[in-house]
């Protein structure tokens, strides 16, 4: 089965579903943290401190966490840069899977025009960073906005976190 244009992938069975929110919808409940802030630039930070704070809560590694909040951070970046006025993280964890998606919507800010980079070495690199790390990426447009989601393959660390089992 091939993928549709909708997906890139290096599997396609790992393939990040746009219409199903960037995730898959698992007959087991998983572990899910949803986080809406302001598309401003100061919150890419909080979206990066927020999603570590939870993917340690959930039992995942250091460079997991590292790997996860550099795909936050960047897709963060681009929702703040390219997006609507506001913004949405969805984290969940399936087995040796996490799955991350931010959307943006509502009332397009004059803020967020897009803006051609003057320098290359500053700029660009965003969704070339995500593709490299992830096993699957995409962006679609929507009605309201942004989606745009990465699958990441995580170790076993997380295994506490998908039996309930968490230690803090």
């Amino acid at each position: 089965m091939a993928p549709s244009p909708n997906y890139r992938s290096h599997a396609p069975e790992q393939a990040v579903p746009v219409a199903a929110g960037c995730g898959p919808h698992p007959a087991v409940p998983a572990p899910t943290a949803v986080l809406a802030l302001p598309a401003d630039a100061a919150c890419v930070s909080a979206a990066r401190h927020w999603s570590i704070a939870v993917l340690t809560l959930w039992g995942l590694g250091r460079e997991d966490c590292g790997t996860a909040a550099l795909v936050v951070g960047e897709l963060t970046a681009n929702a703040v840069r390219y997006g609507h006025r506001d913004m949405s993280i969805l984290l969940l964890l399936r087995p040796q899977r996490l799955y991350v998606c931010v959307a943006d919507s509502g009332v397009v800010s004059q803020d967020h025009r897009p803006v051609i980079p003057q320098d290359p070495a500053e700029h660009g690199r965003g969704l070339a960073l995500v593709e490299a790390v992830a096993e699957a990426a995409v962006a679609a447009r929507e009605p309201e906005g942004w989606r745009v989601g990465a699958v990441l393959r995580v170790g076993t660390a997380g295994q506490a976190a998908r039996s309930g089992a968490v230690a803090l």
